[in-house]
């Protein structure tokens, strides 16, 4: 698996997740984050710079206050938008089962999509924090206007109106 970003203890210790949430379970969530949200961000080069930092073990300086003040709040946020649809259901052989507690009641769309859509705005205000930082500081990013061909360009804005042009 590529590096991550973030860790699954700072996607729980910085969320709603209860920390008897299989760890296994999260993890694809937080590549699928990292993947759809981070990389339109920071665009392709540096995604890719960090990534390599971080699997070599040097991420430093400026960058590792980008990841550590600045991406991981965006990306514990989007994990979650993306694991809520699939947190009470269980892919199993031959079906698919919607798991019951015992002391609760389960949430209806309407409140699930509620949710999503709260944990959607929180994601979306750090990732404009991470535009704006990068946009300020980008001298210290020579990786952020790098991207040539068929590479992702960052995005100027964070926030989605519903429209992806």
């Amino acid at each position: 698996m590529a590096a991550l970003f973030c860790d699954e203890d700072k996607l729980k210790s910085s969320t709603a997740i209860n920390y008897n949430v299989d760890t296994a379970f999260l993890l694809p969530f937080l590549k699928i984050a990292q993947d759809k949200n981070m990389q339109v961000i920071l665009g392709t080069d540096l995604y890719k710079k960090l990534q390599s930092d971080i699997d070599g073990g040097t991420l430093s300086g400026n960058y590792k206050n980008l990841v550590d003040d600045y991406i991981q709040d965006s990306i514990i946020h989007y994990a979650l938008v993306e694991a809520l649809p699939f947190i009470s259901f269980q892919i199993k052989n031959g079906s698919v089962t919607q798991k019951n507690s015992e002391n609760g009641t389960a949430a209806s769309k309407s409140d699930l999509n509620w949710l999503i859509q709260k944990e959607r705005d929180t994601a979306e205000f750090y990732g404009q924090r991470i535009v704006d930082h990068l946009c300020e500081y980008s001298s210290n990013f020579p990786e952020y206007s790098t991207n040539s061909g068929s590479d992702m360009n960052p995005i100027s804005n964070a926030y989605n109106t519903g429209l992806r042009i």
